[in-house]
């Protein structure tokens, strides 16, 4: 349990508190769990036809937890995929430079995803990289072939530009996301649950300076490139791929 305040409190005041509210809380043994459970590929699908036109895809890989050195770079990895909702935003999506968002804004001229979002979630021993894609029927196979296809240029094909764009995007988030007390008392109860103490946002800016584009590369090729991934779907998937094409895409067969 994390005890987290922001804002005009000192802190002897917030330990009474604290002891009136929870002093009679008794901690109970730690879970240990005799085994690290194994990520393996796998898919949930549940096609129906009738929901409409719209279908709801999310791919991820196994990542990395908290504490890893290449949480950081696993950042900026999201920021570089990015998110996107068609019509919304400053910049249209067929002028971005995002390559992804651009590829997914112009394919066939019309696009082919109606939004989708990278994300990352940490955990204490583990973690999850990937997307959640909703298109129409008829793109189902399109965009989830840009996404990957963007997924394993991160392997590959990334550039110091593409990196340097996500980084400053990703510091933007970072700061904006802490401007309210509300928002940096979850922060901060956040990172003594993940990290055991506040992280200072100086100290934050410097590892997110330290990623370059051979790091990012280094990080998907051992984690995400030819690894295997969970798939899940739902909605109209006539032009769903299968398992195993969805499994090849991780890689690239060319010199």
């Amino acid at each position: 349990m994390v005890v987290a305040a922001s804002g005009p409190m000192k802190h002897e005041e917030l330990v009474k508190l604290a002891e009136q509210a929870f002093g009679g809380v008794k901690a109970g043994p730690p879970v240990v769990g005799s085994t690290r459970p194994y990520f393996c590929g796998a898919e949930l699908i549940y096609r129906n036809d009738e929901m409409g036109p719209l279908a709801y895809i999310s791919v991820g890989w196994e990542a990395v937890p908290w504490k890893s050195p290449d949480a950081v770079t696993f950042m900026v990895m999201q920021s570089i995929i990015g998110s996107y909702k068609k019509g919304f935003g400053l910049v249209p999506g067929t002028i971005s430079g995002n390559r992804v968002i651009n590829a997914i804004a112009n394919k066939m001229g019309v696009g082919c995803a109606e939004e989708y979002e990278c994300f990352m979630n940490f955990y204490k021993d583990t973690g999850m990289f990937g997307f959640y894609v909703v298109c129409d029927e008829v793109a189902v196979e399109h965009a989830v072939g840009e996404l990957m296809f963007g997924c394993n240029l991160l392997s590959y094909s990334i550039t110091d530009e593409e990196v340097e764009r996500a980084k400053r995007e990703l510091k933007a988030k970072l700061v904006n996301g802490s401007g309210s007390t509300q928002a940096a008392c979850g922060e901060l109860g956040k990172q003594m649950l993940a990290y055991g103490r506040g992280i200072p946002p100086a100290e934050m800016m410097l590892r997110i300076n330290a990623v370059d584009a051979e790091e990012v590369k280094r990080v998907a090729y051992k984690y995400l490139n030819d690894n295997e991934i969970s798939v899940t779907a739902l909605g109209p998937l006539h032009g769903m791929p299968q398992f195993y094409d969805m499994r090849r895409k991780t890689t690239m067969v060319r010199y």
